[in-house]
């Protein structure tokens, strides 16, 4: 267990914060760490692994912690590079493998990527944009267009990048990284007796994103949430994290349409200004992929049916912060340019369909 609840700031009801409660318990989705070793033992799993999905930001920095406290144990710390985070999320990756150090901690600290998309979701949005790949991966925000031809707000598409460049290729990491430790080769089946149980970052106030106990891609792999299982929401890790001046910068791709403008941004940690600020070019490549999305949308190529937008106003990013838009594309013409020539020349050797 994480037992910090002492660093909460804000007191809450136990009932509204018992996850017993939450229809994802009552359902079948969730269960607590306690449960789910139970099951794993009825099933035949004496040899259980425990791995941390890391992702750099406030929640599993906070579990992360915990670990160097010797509070929980994790046999594999694992970082899924979705080659989209902004650099300050890559700082805070390497602040806390020195913290690792500094603690005398000894548990493997494993990076790794997509299996077969390596640059993770920039080699994604350029795929599906410049060349005949139709499988998109990423919750943007749309309008619809009835069948009289009026465009309509619409809702979210759905949400398949923390799954796809995240929990899976840490999975897949820690899979492969036991089968290499029992000697045996990846393409063999794990042995019946292993069970590995996966930590998830996911706070109190994100239970709807659980999306079950056992993963969808190996049954022996389970998965828990012990932030949600002590009722801890994303503000007690963030505060956690600044009560220890610990960086407590919340993980996410620069691009992410979960990015607020304004109050709401400041409130959630995650806003645009934060991106236009502290990473322009990284702000700069969003408003591209922004652009480019709606055009490949446009001509009909592509099974997207709806107008895709990355902020929430459904209005193109680069309009809505017009002023700083400008500003910045003067300031960084070569860059960009550079850029996308980079992505023309690695998608012609890698896919050989794309644009000139």
């Amino acid at each position: 267990m994480v037992n910090v609840k002492e660093h909460k700031k804000e007191e809450t009801t136990e009932e509204r914060l018992d996850y017993r409660l939450t229809k994802k318990y009552l359902n079948g989705y969730l269960k607590s760490k306690e449960e789910i070793l139970e099951i794993a033992k009825s099933e035949g799993k004496d040899k259980i692994y425990r791995v941390l999905s890391f992702g750099g930001g406030t929640q599993s920095s906070h579990l992360l912690e915990a670990h160097f406290q010797n509070l929980v144990k994790y046999d594999y710390i694992v970082f899924s590079d979705t080659g989209a985070e902004p650099q300050f999320i890559h700082e805070q990756v390497a602040f806390w493998q020195k913290r690792q150090i500094e603690m005398s901690n000894k548990t493997p600290f494993i990076i790794t990527t997509h299996n077969s998309m390596k640059n993770g979701l920039e080699e994604m949005l350029m795929r599906y944009i410049f060349t005949d790949y139709q499988r998109f991966q990423m919750p943007l925000y749309f309008n619809k267009v009835t069948e009289n031809g009026e465009i309509v707000p619409g809702g979210l598409m759905p949400r398949q990048c923390t799954g796809d460049f995240k929990i899976v290729p840490v999975q897949q990491a820690v899979r492969n990284r036991i089968k290499e430790e029992l000697g045996i080769r990846r393409s063999q089946p794990m042995p019946k007796n292993i069970g590995i149980i996966m930590d998830i970052g996911f706070s109190f106030d994100e239970v709807n994103r659980v999306g079950g106990y056992v993963s969808h891609q190996s049954k022996y792999i389970y998965l828990a949430y012990p932030l949600i299982e002590e009722g801890l929401t994303t503000r007690d890790s963030i505060h956690f994290l600044e009560e220890n001046n610990f960086p407590s910068k919340r993980s996410r791709c620069y691009f992410c349409p979960f990015n607020c403008s304004g109050d709401k941004g400041k409130a959630i940690g995650m806003e645009w200004e934060e991106i236009i600020r502290e990473e322009p070019i990284s702000f700069l490549k969003a408003c591209f992929f922004d652009d480019q999305l709606r055009s490949v949308q446009a001509t009909g190529k592509k099974n997207m049916r709806s107008i895709p937008y990355f902020h929430s106003s459904r209005t193109p990013l680069r309009e809505f912060y017009q002023a700083e838009f400008d500003k910045l594309e003067k300031m960084h013409v070569e860059e960009m340019e550079s850029w996308i020539l980079h992505w023309y020349a690695f998608l012609n050797q890698k896919y050989l369909k794309a644009a000139a």
